[in-house]
């Protein structure tokens, strides 16, 4: 792939981050106050539940600045619109990946966030979202997308028909179980997938890596350091619960 190719990518990929984040920020601004009162306590501005995608927000918002300014210094802004004007309708592999983006996010958003275990979803996101575009092969990226959709596409079935309420009404945690052993198996159909290719399985672990740092680093400090509650507090949020107060 040339390198203007991937600017424009590059270009595109700036501009949803950047549209995701600003609704991001818009959204909890109006929908979480940063400021309630409590049994009579007014909380501060610093312990509220919104700090966490605001925090969020605003580093997406820069990330994909640089992301936005390298891209149009290097063309692709100018490679977009020139394609633009030629009204490519085949789903090619640029379109896969333009809807890989919008899949990971709305899967994290509307499906993970308000029902699953928030380090778990997390993870999840992350892992997926690395895979799709660091492995950078379009077959592979097809094979990924269709098992994630198919994935999401049952969850949002189990979800809207309510039968995860039956199951959490037997045993709490039976979404995020779910979740976890969809996870598992996702990372066993990439692995199998990238079976050979010493390349692609260096790839495959640090996205491991990638997708358990950053969470289990920030998830603890703003639940634990900082006091903002999480959407959801599953069982890993509840296992790092444990483990907090076992080591006090």
């Amino acid at each position: 792939m040339d390198k203007q190719e991937l600017r424009k990518k590059d270009f595109v990929t700036s501009i949803i981050l950047l549209g995701f984040s600003l609704w991001l920020i818009l959204y909890t601004l109006l929908a979480i106050p940063m400021k309630d009162s409590w049994g009579g306590v007014m909380n501060v501005w610093y312990v509220s539940p919104g700090l966490f995608p605001l925090f969020v927000g605003f580093l997406l918002i820069l990330m994909a600045s640089v992301l936005g300014v390298n891209a149009v210094r290097e063309g692709g802004a100018g490679k977009f619109l020139a394609d633009l004007s030629r009204r490519e309708k085949a789903l090619s592999e640029k379109n896969l990946r333009l809807l890989g983006i919008l899949l990971v996010i709305a899967a994290y958003v509307y499906l993970n966030i308000p029902r699953v275990d928030f380090f778990l979803s997390t993870v999840v996101c992350l892992a997926v979202f690395i895979s799709f575009f660091y492995f950078d092969k379009g077959g592979l990226l097809k094979k990924l997308f269709r098992f994630y959709l198919a994935g999401s596409a049952l969850f949002l079935a189990l979800f809207l028909s309510g039968a995860d309420e039956k199951l959490t009404s037997v045993f709490s945690y039976s979404r995020d179980v779910l979740v976890l052993l969809f996870l598992f198996a996702y990372l066993f159909y990439c692995g199998a997938l990238i079976r050979g290719d010493r390349l692609l399985q260096k790839k495959w672990r640090i996205t491991l890596v990638m997708s358990l740092i950053p969470s289990l680093v920030l998830i603890p400090v703003f639940k634990f350091f900082l006091l903002v509650p999480l959407p959801v507090e599953g069982l890993f949020v509840e296992l790092m619960t444990l483990v907090r107060y076992s080591l006090r």
